[in-house]
């Protein structure tokens, strides 16, 4: 079964990369990402992690409203760690929204 999470973060300065916790492997559950999307806008980068890994790292002017959720296949194995955010390098404040949506099955 596919699962979504939202995350709404405060506002990102410009020049800052702000990066929150998202979901995590647990023991007895295989998690997948499937899929990520975030506020349409230009010069804001939508950066995923798996611990210090960086998987993602894509211009929000990409996606599109038509086709706004980007598919992705990263697992979590237990312990893992799915870290989220933004890189603003646009010339004002934002305050930008995150969506997940993962398989979970175990």
């Amino acid at each position: 079964m596919l699962k979504w999470k939202c995350y709404k973060f405060p506002t990102i300065a410009n020049n800052v990369e702000s990066l929150n916790d998202i979901l995590a492997g647990m023991s007895g559950k295989n998690r997948v990402i499937k899929f990520i999307a975030g506020d349409i806008d230009s010069d804001i980068y939508l950066r995923v992690y798996r611990d210090a890994e960086q998987f993602v790292n894509l211009e929000c002017d990409i996606p599109t409203t038509a086709a706004p959720f980007v598919p992705v296949d990263i697992p979590l194995s237990e312990g893992q760690l799915c870290k989220v955010g933004f890189y603003n390098v646009s010339a004002g404040n934002v305050t930008p929204t995150f969506v997940i949506g993962y398989e979970e099955t175990g």
